[in-house]
């Protein structure tokens, strides 16, 4: 058994058939863990013989629930009983959780069998990886670049089958830019709807948990346990999206992209258009949004990790050391203003939806995964700050709360791009059938060669 191969929804079937048992699927992915880790690094901590043990307790489990066997893996960033809580910082290498998150008290009811800790950038402040306390998680696609963060690690055992599904956080980006970049599905929720206690925080306003897997089908399965719905969001994979009305913005925000990109985004739309959607343009302020989203995060962040600050600055990584003390500079008035436009922003964006859009589309990141330690990125003749390219399309919607899957939508120079697809607060099922209908039109998409 490959579980390169296998997608959750699949191992569910074939283990409520009695076809394959929890100990078997788990031994799976941890040869498969354990054969790929020195590589690409997707886990701070992977332990065989807990995880062996939790799947043969699900195995005597009855009634079994909904996710009985599947092994996951949690970002470590969201706690778990007696495993480490490292946040991906130095500053916390001793710290164990001594009780569950909500949403992982859910899955373990839920009977999934926790098989590590993913790797992240520390404190989940960046968008690369690239950690100095731990070193870098990498691209399963290539080991030379980024797999995207903050939640790298979560994308790439989910690509490279050492878990079928797992758990990210998502600020700025950091589960649908990792998704995007290792050519797996990652949702971020409606703001608030799955729940956030025992998650470390990174900028409480914009977090959001969310899950990441092989299909849309796969993660709307675990969001339905994340958010206490079962059926909610899978009744309606199936359906056809006739009459659709998918939104693409125009204007210079998006156009500041690889070519490559826009030619898969612009491929992605028009088999969604043959599918009977029906493309609308968009006008938005984009650029605003995304200006706005950032001043919020960078100062909450600061306020988060004030104290170790202000205990010891040089205990942080050099790059989160930075983000953190730029954002205790930030004028109080200048947050103030982007609260203020959160407000303004949010009332527009719902009048967008009221005017007559059901999802709105766009390239998940304007470029290719970047190669480990790129700090700047050419674009349109101009070096960019990567960092910001990389969350430049996701960060306007941690801003607005709004509901967004990443999709991957093809390959340019071998590496994955993905599609956003973006729907009104609450209107998950909707989203996640759009990418539904899409995967369906694409076709199965390739696997990296692990």
């Amino acid at each position: 058994m490959d579980p390169l191969r296998l997608t959750l929804a699949a191992a569910r079937a074939r283990l409520q058939r009695g076809e394959l048992s929890p100990p078997d699927l788990v031994e799976a992915v941890l040869v498969r863990a354990e054969s790929v880790q020195r590589k690409f690094h997707a886990f701070l901590w992977l332990d065989p013989d807990r995880a062996r043990a939790e799947a043969r307790k699900v195995a005597q489990q009855s009634p079994s629930g909904p996710l009985c066997g599947i092994p996951v893996t949690l970002k470590d960033l969201i706690a778990e009983e007696g495993a480490p809580f490292t946040c991906g910082s130095a500053r916390r290498s001793g710290v164990r959780a001594d009780r569950d998150a909500e949403v992982t008290r859910r899955l373990r009811e839920a009977g999934v069998v926790f098989v590590g800790r993913a790797h992240l950038h520390e404190f989940a402040y960046g968008v690369t990886n690239e950690n100095p306390h731990f070193g870098p998680a990498r691209n399963p696609w290539d080991p030379e670049c980024s797999p995207g963060g903050s939640s790298g690690g979560s994308a790439v055992a989910v690509a490279t089958g050492c878990v079928l599904a797992s758990l990210g956080t998502d600020t700025g980006g950091s589960v649908r830019v990792p998704a995007a970049l290792c050519g797996v599905v990652g949702l971020k929720p409606t703001y608030g709807l799955v729940p956030r206690e025992g998650v470390f925080p990174l900028a409480p306003s914009l977090d959001h948990v969310g899950p990441l897997g092989r299909t849309v089908e796969d993660v709307a399965l675990v969001l339905e346990v994340l958010a206490g719905a079962p059926g909610r969001y899978t009744a309606d994979l199936g359906s056809g999206i006739g009459g659709l009305r998918i939104g693409v913005p125009g204007g210079a925000f998006w156009e500041l992209a690889a070519e490559g990109v826009l030619e898969r985004f612009e491929e992605a739309v028009r088999l969604l258009e043959r599918q009977g959607a029906r493309r609308v343009d968009v006008d938005f302020p984009w650029e605003a949004a995304s200006a706005a989203a950032t001043a919020i995060l960078m100062v909450e962040a600061s306020w988060v990790h004030l104290e170790g600050l202000r205990e010891d600055p040089m205990a942080f990584g050099p790059d989160v050391r930075e983000r953190l003390l730029v954002g205790l500079a930030i004028p109080a008035e200048r947050y103030v203003r982007a609260l203020s436009l959160r407000r303004t922003l949010a009332r527009r964006a719902w009048d967008l939806f009221r005017g007559g859009l059901d999802v709105l589309a766009t390239p998940t990141t304007p470029i290719l995964a970047p190669r480990l330690g790129q700090t700047t990125t050419k674009l349109r003749g101009q070096e960019r700050d990567t960092r910001a390219l990389l969350t430049r399309f996701t960060n306007p919607f941690n801003l607005l709360g709004l509901p967004a899957v990443s999709v991957p939508c093809g390959l340019v120079e071998g590496l994955p791009v993905g599609l956003q697809l973006v729907g009104r607060p609450g209107h998950e099922a909707t989203v996640l059938a759009a990418g539904s209908a899409f995967e369906r039109a694409r076709g199965p998409f390739p696997t990296p060669r692990v």
